[in-house]
């Protein structure tokens, strides 16, 4: 089912509202809060919804009757226990169009065992150790229905495949497509084709033979989000599951959730609501496809909240964390409660406790980045806490969701980035290209198991595949090293959370060091040069390095600071003219005069 985030998400979509905007966003929650205040019917409210999709032109005809389709439960529920005024709605999503009311507290926090240990600091792992090497994929977006000669420049948020309007071109080497999508995939609107997939894993397979476990940090389906339904995402994970799984037969994969396994998009409901709305479906079907990586005594958690922990060695134990549960800004069930959705959190302390009493160390996968502009401030700030509480016991944090290579240092005062590093979160780079990188993917060298291992990451590296060279030789095409040692590339002594604090500082002045991670972040496939990127610009890309929660004051130095709008997971196209009032007002009465008939009283 479709539901109220996505089609609010598509509507106010951006950040900063001009007064036209704002007073559009009000009379639309009007209109949809006048159908609830008079109890209109569901098929109604789905009419009501689908009128504002097409009058506000929000996408296409054939986007907005998925979208609106089929979502009437969810979107009753929701929109009766979260839109009591307008402003309410639109402040949440427009910072300067009134204030958004939380009744239910997003400064909430979960309370913290007490005696923590003295903070020790990460210290370099001495020579001739035993290592561990860790394959780590992110966002992979699979498309099924990519088609080689169809529009890469299309109207639809993702291109390269058949279009569902009719006014596009859906015809492979057409004379009327612009840009037509190559054999191997497109930078840009587009995703991942299966033959890639393939492609890569076989590469891996046949260059990595010294692989210890995979780590899959979310996102396995494409951004066709109007397409998604369960029966297709149940398909997707047990595909990409069993063929990871026929590569690397004797290897472990360990998953973590996205946010697109949700269907619709980011729909993760927490047992509070209604049973038709549980994560059931899902969950249930990782456990059965991952069952080989789960231990037995996890499955029940994975059931219930789609986590779990696995110790993987003596000594070393993996967590594997659904944020976009409580995480998700646009999972908008977590506006009727935010607060740590089924004890996410909770669990993940008290999983955290046991590692530290037993003195073990402990890896994080997870996808959602606390920082990012998709991420509720209130578990962000509530998961940065736990890391510095469990700061000894935390060697290793392992993200995706950005599509882009960035790293995010946390800080003892989580106000202060003059205060001690704690920790450093890799987010990895994605195997999509959409919508503006070239397919990649990273392999970490972790100080390996042996007595007393501190299991920290030592290094890593990452190869990426050059979509535009593979497509004008698509008989060869060539996975190659970005890098082979991020420590060699950036000047890093170590991987301790003090030298990724150090690159922030030396990127100030050092533009070659900056421009060399600003091209490495695209992989090389968007770069426009020294000086491409501003005074202003830079200090964004410095600040969001340090944002792995909102928070001002961590950019104090840098006089700056990154506001984090739109998404990563998904690309409208740009946002056509402004509809007046006036203009609003007599497309209803046109539908009124149209279904006069109708049990619809728009």
């Amino acid at each position: 089912m479709h539901r109220l985030a996505l089609l609010a998400l598509l509507l106010l979509s951006g950040s900063t509202a001009t007064s036209t905007e704002c007073e559009q966003c009000k009379f639309a929650v009007e209109l949809l809060h006048d159908a609830w205040g008079d109890k209109t019917t569901e098929e109604c409210v789905g009419e009501l919804a689908l009128f504002i999709c097409q009058t506000f032109k929000i996408e296409d005809h054939f986007i907005c009757k998925g979208i609106v389709s089929d979502f009437s439960d969810e979107f009753m529920y929701v929109l009766g226990q979260i839109i009591v005024e307008p402003h309410q709605i639109c402040g949440l999503f427009f910072d300067d169009c009134g204030k958004f009311i939380d009744p239910f507290n997003s400064t909430w926090s979960v309370p913290m065992p007490a005696g923590q240990p003295a903070p020790v600091d990460k210290q370099p792992v001495p020579a001739g150790k035993p290592t561990l090497r860790a394959l780590h994929l992110t966002d992979i977006h699979l498309d099924m229905y990519y088609t080689p000669g169809l529009e890469t420049k299309c109207s639809e948020p993702q291109c390269c495949r058949p279009q569902q309007d009719p006014n596009e071109v859906s015809v492979a080497a057409s004379a009327d497509v612009q840009v037509p999508a190559g054999p191997w995939g497109m930078v840009g609107d587009c995703d991942t084709p299966y033959w890639l997939f393939i492609n890569m894993l076989g590469f891996i397979q046949k260059n990595h033979k010294d692989l210890d476990y995979v780590m899959v940090s979310g996102d396995l389906v494409s951004h066709a989000v109007w397409d998604y339904t369960r029966d297709a995402h149940v398909a997707m994970i047990r595909n990409i599951s069993d063929t990871i799984r026929m590569y690397f037969p004797n290897i472990p994969t360990y998953f973590a959730v996205g946010n697109h396994e949700g269907v619709p998009i980011d729909n993760f409901a927490p047992h509070f609501t209604p049973k038709q709305f549980h994560m059931d479906w899902l969950y249930d079907t990782m456990a059965d496809s991952w069952n080989e990586w789960i231990p037995e005594d996890q499955v029940k958690t994975v059931k219930y909240m789609g986590c779990y922990m696995k110790q993987i060695y003596p000594g070393l134990r993996l967590i594997s964390v659904n944020n976009a549960l409580g995480g998700d800004s646009v999972n908008f069930f977590l506006y009727v409660n935010q607060t740590d959705p089924d004890g996410t959190l909770s669990w993940l302390i008290k999983q955290l406790q046991d590692a530290e009493l037993a003195g073990d160390r402990v890896h994080i996968l997870a996808h959602i980045p606390g920082g990012n502009g998709e991420a509720l401030e209130g578990w962000a700030l509530n998961y940065y806490n736990v890391v510095n509480r469990f700061q000894n016991t935390i060697v290793g944090q392992f993200f995706g969701h950005t599509h882009s290579e960035e790293f995010y240092v946390t800080y003892e005062n989580p106000e202060s980035a003059s205060s001690r590093p704690t920790s450093v979160v890799y987010s990895a780079p994605s195997v999509t290209t959409y919508s503006q990188y070239f397919p990649a993917y990273r392999i970490y060298t972790i100080d390996g198991a042996y007595q007393n291992s501190s299991y920290q990451v030592i290094d890593f590296e990452e190869w990426y595949f050059n979509i535009t060279e593979a497509n004008a030789n698509p008989a060869n095409p060539q996975w190659k090293q970005l890098y082979a040692s991020v420590n060699q590339e950036y000047g890093l002594k170590s991987q301790a959370p003090s030298e990724w604090n150090n690159m922030i500082e030396r990127m100030k002045t050092d533009d070659v060091l900056f421009e060399k991670y600003r091209e490495n972040y695209y992989r090389r496939s968007r770069y426009d040069g020294i000086g491409g990127c501003g005074e202003a610009c830079k200090k964004g890309w410095l600040c969001s390095a340090r944002q792995l929660h909102h928070s001002k004051a961590l950019c104090a130095d840098l006089d700056s600071y990154l506001e984090r709008n739109g998404r990563n997971s998904y690309h409208r196209k740009p946002k056509p003219a402004q509809l007046t009032k006036s203009e609003i007002n007599q497309a209803l009465l046109a539908r009124k005069h149209v279904r006069a008939n109708d049990q619809c009283p728009l």
